[in-house]
């Protein structure tokens, strides 16, 4: 059965369930302030740098090891990385303020802690965003430990990029709301090791569905594009 649709084309979809305190969505939860220089955030961003270093390293470390002192190596690695990991989790945690979505301040915004362009999350990709009046840009050099296809991002990466990247241009809108239908359209392999410069824009308002464009370019070139519907929650 299909879903209904509204006059202006776009989809109806069923009701979706309001998260906690979604009214502070497009406030501090996702935007966040540029962490001064020599301020604690700051110093957490170089960690997070040195820690995806390790992470490429690691990802990259040739596993046919020979030698029983390469093997005591990695053996003295491993506790020492098992060690560091004690000390961090033994530091103060955002879920201590009561949850991550509730915690409040820089530390705890979309932008710094998202999986994929977050600055303080090690896992995020090499997504940097930005505003520039009615567009939302970004760029990224993956690297090796991104591969999907010889030489070539993972599909899986293009799409989350895309994701993150419509899931903040939706803003402009002046809402935000739940990824209700995201399509990625890769029309070139997306090259590693070289600059992707991305944008986004939104093209339509209809009630609480959010539509929204992007593109990703090498060196002008159009290697993907996508689009997402977003679903706004109703006011409470």
């Amino acid at each position: 059965m299909m879903a209904a649709t509204s006059a202006s084309g776009v989809p109806d979809l069923p009701e979706l369930p309001e998260p906690p305190d979604w009214s502070v969505v497009t406030g501090n939860v996702w935007m966040v302030s540029e962490a001064p220089p020599g301020s604690a955030r700051a110093i957490k961003h170089d960690l997070v740098r040195e820690t995806k270093r390790l992470i490429e390293a690691i990802a990259l470390l040739d596993p046919e090891i020979d030698r029983d002192s390469d093997r005591d190596v990695l053996s003295e690695l491993v506790d020492n990385i098992r060690t560091l990991a004690d000390r961090v989790e033994g530091l103060p945690s955002l879920r201590a303020r009561g949850g991550l979505a509730s915690a409040g301040g820089d530390d705890a915004t979309w932008m710094e802690r998202s999986g994929i362009s977050g600055r303080s999350n090690p896992l995020a990709s090499p997504l940097h965003l930005w505003v520039d009046g009615p567009l939302t840009r970004a760029w990224a050099v993956w690297t090796d430990a991104y591969e999907g296809p010889p030489g070539c991002l993972h599909g899986g990466f293009v799409a989350a990029a895309f994701d993150d990247l419509l899931g903040f241009a939706q803003m402009a809108s002046g809402r935000a709301g739940y990824s209700g239908r995201l399509t990625v359209r890769m029309r070139r392999p997306t090259p590693l090791n070289v600059r992707v410069d991305y944008q986004a824009a939104v093209d339509a308002v209809d009630g609480r569905k959010i539509v929204v464009s992007a593109k990703a370019t090498v060196d002008g070139t159009v290697v993907a594009e996508a689009d997402c519907l977003f679903v706004a929650p109703r006011h409470r």
